[in-house]
């Protein structure tokens, strides 16, 4: 205990080169747990972006693909598959739900995924968690747009606000769909996934998009709608006003406010959307309601986990056209696995940060030793034993590791607390601060023990001098 308080004064009269030391130590810790840290929140977010989904379904191919196109909304979306499929899946006795989903458009960089509402019942991600709104609410409108918590913050928008959604994504964008506008629903509450960073709408809607062509709305499946056909559908919806009319006419009375009746039902639409009047595409959309033909991916969940690799099987022999099913958890682990390469890089050039902190450690003692002959000298001369000058300088090297532990660990937690809300707002990363693990507090044993074997050096020079070299004044 003597020798530690001695080398703790000792380390007080060097305290520029013992708050080197101290630094260079600790940012060292830093970064190293930084790392761990990072690597580990990184790839639980990763692994927690969609729980409760047994198998996700879409064209053969690469199950990396169909993965980050259906889940993350990264890459060029798949090869469809016909809406039929869906349907004939859904209705297996295996299969407990299905959830239809269309991607290939966006809105200002952000992607834009078309489904119905059993989604916002069935997608769950971190341990089953369901997607909770922030503001508004969830509408059965076929033009009712439900945006994301980033899309919602970068763009700024509110509910009511109108979207027009544009062909295609990335640098393969198209035309707007400026006559098929959408008016804001709902705005989802942060999940941390890439939902956060989507607008979702109907499948309907979708189909509505792409069937119009230079401003003539399309087909029901097996017919063509030629202009005079669509005239006449627009006639059949002014028929259907004209006999809401009639209806508003019997209960005037009821409403002091409604000046006539063609006014009070444009009243009561505009109301109903938001404010936002239909354009004459959407109205005939809203009659038709025309089902997609063809989707891109089927997230689908089971009735037991006993059935699941006998459904990928069965999905992946279907006769009908080629289909690829990925069961989610093993896709998303095989996908990680891709960055293990880059893990490891990570680790050596942490592990070297490390050593280079407390080879500096081993460096300044070294470069102190010659002015310190004449402290050891007297210490000797006192009645200080070889032994106890070893475990000074060994003291020394221990207590300024021990020291730099500690404020490396500090360091890291304010690091985290400090960029928790920033990583989360602008990046959609939501960083999990935790304990240390066992592994952390194992990697600060070595990092401790290190630093005593490092000591060693000189602690065994200083070991060697002599009492008179080091009383002796040399020029």
């Amino acid at each position: 205990m003597a020798i530690l308080s001695l080398a703790f004064k000792s380390l007080l009269n060097r305290k520029l080169t013992f708050f080197i030391t101290l630094f260079s130590i600790a940012i060292s810790v830093t970064l190293l747990l930084g790392v761990q840290t990072l690597k580990t929140e990184t790839n639980s977010s990763f692994m927690k972006s969609i729980s409760g989904t047994d198998l996700i379904i879409g064209s053969r191919g690469a199950s990396s693909q169909l993965l980050l196109s259906s889940v993350f909304h990264i890459g060029n979306t798949p090869n469809t598959i016909q809406y039929n499929t869906y349907k004939k899946i859904s209705q297996s006795p295996a299969v407990e739900w299905a959830v239809p989903i269309s991607m290939g458009d966006s809105h200002k960089g952000y992607t834009v995924m078309a489904t119905d509402l059993s989604f916002y019942d069935y997608f769950s991600f971190a341990n089953k968690q369901h997607l909770k709104v922030d503001k508004g609410a969830i509408d059965d409108d076929m033009f009712a747009v439900v945006i994301g918590s980033e899309v919602a913050k970068k763009l700024n928008y509110n509910i009511g606000d109108q979207v027009i959604v544009t062909h295609g994504g990335g640098e393969i964008e198209g035309h707007h769909h400026d006559n098929i506008p959408f008016y804001i629903s709902a705005i989802l509450a942060p999940s941390f996934t890439a939902i956060d960073q989507t607008l979702i709408i109907s499948l309907e809607a979708m189909e509505a998009m792409h069937t119009d062509n230079h401003g003539h709305f399309g087909a029901l499946p097996g017919e063509q709608i030629l202009p005079s056909d669509n005239h006449q559908a627009h006639s059949d919806h002014d028929e259907h006003e004209h006999h809401d009319e009639a209806i508003h006419e019997e209960h005037a009375d009821h409403d002091e406010h409604e000046h006539h009746d063609a006014a009070a039902h444009a009243d009561h639409d505009a109301h109903a959307h938001h404010g936002h009047q239909d354009t004459q595409e959407q109205r005939v959309a809203r009659l038709l309601k025309i089902k997609p033909e063809k989707i891109n991916a089927i997230f689908v969940g089971l009735t037991s986990p006993q059935a699941i690799l006998s459904m990928q099987s069965y999905v992946n022999n279907y006769q009908a056209e080629p289909l690829s099913a990925i069961i989610p958890a093993v896709a998303l682990q095989e996908l990680w696995q891709f960055f293990s390469l880059a893990e490891v890089a990570l680790n050596i050039v942490t592990v070297f940060v490390v050593l280079v902190g407390l080879l500096g450690m081993l460096s300044i003692i070294l470069m102190s030793l010659n002015e310190r002959r004449r402290e050891m000298a007297i210490l000797r001369s006192v009645g200080a034993r070889p032994g106890h000058i070893f475990g000074l300088i060994i003291g020394e090297a221990g207590f300024v590791c021990f020291a730099g532990i500690l404020l490396g660990v500090a360091l890291l937690y304010l690091l985290l607390f400090t960029l928790q809300a920033p990583l989360a707002s602008y990046y959609g990363f939501y960083l999990d601060i935790n304990m240390l693990t066992s592994n952390d507090w194992f990697i600060l044993a070595i990092i401790q023990l290190s630093a005593l074997v490092i000591a060693f050096i000189p602690g065994w020079l200083i070991y060697k001098y002599s009492l008179s070299d080091g009383m002796s004044i040399k020029f």
